[in-house]
């Protein structure tokens, strides 16, 4: 009885493969729509978009709905991601002219003033495109608003940064395993573990909109 319940087509079995195929299919959608660059803001804010979906077992059409997301906040996630590429360009920069002088307290006070504005610049791109996938807003109250959860809610930023970066950190290690790690499903599984904590985060705002 238990392993029939096992093998149904609503059963565990097969409900795991439906769901790893649709992180499969959404990472390949999401990695092909990058490939301009410049769409990259858009493919982040529609992967986000599903992602937070599934999270909340409310995903429809897993390919549907990525280009509908894709399609409709276009405008405003290709200026946030003009934006930040803008801002990470300074940074690059600074850093290296900095770098590039001779060591002295200055110096070391100018790159240690750097190293926390760019780890602000990250928090934001954590946030950014989150938050956009689900609230109406302008890009520069999506900026700010960003920053603010970032800091309202540390201690879960640092695990979003964890979960953000440990796999870039082993795939520079490991990158042979990793490489078909990331094209099969890396991209998707991060945004979906990420889009979990964001639903713990923004069902306060939601609640309070709905109030509102």
């Amino acid at each position: 009885m238990g392993g029939g319940r096992l093998f149904d087509f609503d059963g565990p079995f097969f409900s795991f493969f439906d769901r790893l195929s649709d992180i499969v299919i959404l990472n390949v959608v999401f990695f092909v729509c990058c490939l301009p660059v410049f769409t990259i803001g858009a493919a982040l804010t529609a992967l986000s978009t599903v992602t937070q979906k599934m999270a909340r077992k409310e995903e429809g059409y897993i390919v549907r709905g990525f280009f509908r997301s894709f399609k409709q906040n276009f405008l405003q996630s290709t200026g946030i991601w003009l934006i930040l590429c803008f801002l990470g360009l300074i940074f690059a920069l600074d850093i290296r002219i900095l770098r590039g002088m001779e060591g002295g307290p200055v110096i070391s006070a100018a790159l240690g003033v750097l190293l926390v504005l760019g780890l602000i610049y990250f928090f934001e791109f954590i946030y950014v495109f989150p938050l956009l996938a689900k609230f109406d807003n302008s890009i520069l109250n999506t900026m700010k608003n960003a920053l603010l959860l970032a800091v309202k809610y540390l201690p879960w930023t640092i695990v979003l940064t964890l979960l953000a970066v440990l796999p870039y950190i082993a795939l520079y290690y490991y990158l042979g395993v990793m490489i078909p790690v990331f094209m099969l499903g890396g991209f998707s599984l991060i945004s979906l573990a990420s889009s979990y904590i964001f639903k713990r985060l923004f069902d306060p705002l939601i609640k309070e909109e709905e109030t509102s």
